[in-house]
């Protein structure tokens, strides 16, 4: 049997799932980190194109999936995601932009082990997950 032709074991999809929710709380700290030297409206700002820019990222994926289906799916919720980023930077509410990476957070989860309207590579869900969760966090505890 080719390299390619071989099953993933549960204990490397584990592996690849730590692995991937390890850089999810790397990259979402990160993401948070210029946030804290930020004024509060300049950083609710940072936090929005954030919510809005990771909402678009499941639209290439819908695009490399090639469904259209896929593609209205992810740009519907792309656009929810905008808007409440939009709402949060005009209602000064960081309190909603952190309830945005949550329902971000579970549109992930939709998509974990190849659930969801778009195929996704397996790593990602769990990576993205942890991110959300990492920024939104700071965002309803009121550190930002």
């Amino acid at each position: 049997m080719s390299a390619a032709t071989q099953m993933v074991t549960p204990a490397a999809r584990l592996g690849s799932h730590v692995l991937a929710m390890t850089a999810g709380v790397v990259v979402g700290v990160a993401c948070v980190i210029p946030a804290l030297f930020l004024t509060e409206s300049q950083a609710r700002l940072l936090m929005a194109l954030a919510l809005a820019c990771i909402g678009f990222i499941y639209v290439g994926f819908a695009v490399a999936d090639g469904r259209p289906s896929a593609i209205a799916a992810q740009a519907v919720a792309a656009v929810a995601f905008l808007w409440t980023a939009y709402a949060g930077v005009q209602l000064g509410s960081t309190t909603l932009l952190g309830v945005g990476f949550l329902a971000h957070a579970a549109w992930d989860a939709v998509h974990h082990e190849g659930h969801g309207p778009t195929r996704v590579r397996t790593w990602y869900p769990p990576f993205c997950v942890v991110t959300d969760v990492a920024i939104a966090v700071p965002l309803l505890a009121g550190w930002i």
